[in-house]
């Protein structure tokens, strides 16, 4: 019951975060993905970061920081149908690009996040 728990404080953690950075996003003008965009991307780095720390140091946080905060934080299910809006405008270029820099930036910052832990070691 300890383990439920923890998944889901991090997850109404994560929940409020994305919220958050969705509506900040939505209210400064930016274009409807970029709330998205930015937690995926934050999301993509923290998990590389924890990850490494929760590979050195054992399992300990793991429920909280993966499964909860960073699960109902980060969104590929959003993700995924703001790809499919903009290809239902016809808006190809856009939704190209939007899924190469998803993909290759979220690469880029989970590989980036557990080097980064790995220096602090």
């Amino acid at each position: 019951m300890k383990r439920y728990s923890y998944i889901a404080s991090g997850a109404m953690i994560g929940a409020v975060l994305r919220l958050t950075i969705s509506l900040v996003s939505a209210y400064a003008g930016l274009p409807f993905f970029t709330g998205t965009f930015i937690v995926n991307m934050l999301g993509a780095f923290a998990a590389g970061y924890i990850m490494y720390r929760i590979i050195e140091t054992g399992d300990r946080g793991k429920d909280f920081f993966i499964t909860g905060l960073l699960g109902s934080f980060t969104t590929f299910s959003m993700l995924s149908y703001e790809q499919y809006m903009l290809l239902s405008i016809g808006d190809y270029v856009m939704f190209t690009v939007y899924i190469a820099i998803n993909l290759m930036s979220g690469l880029i910052l989970a590989a980036l996040g557990f080097q980064i832990a790995g220096r602090r070691s």
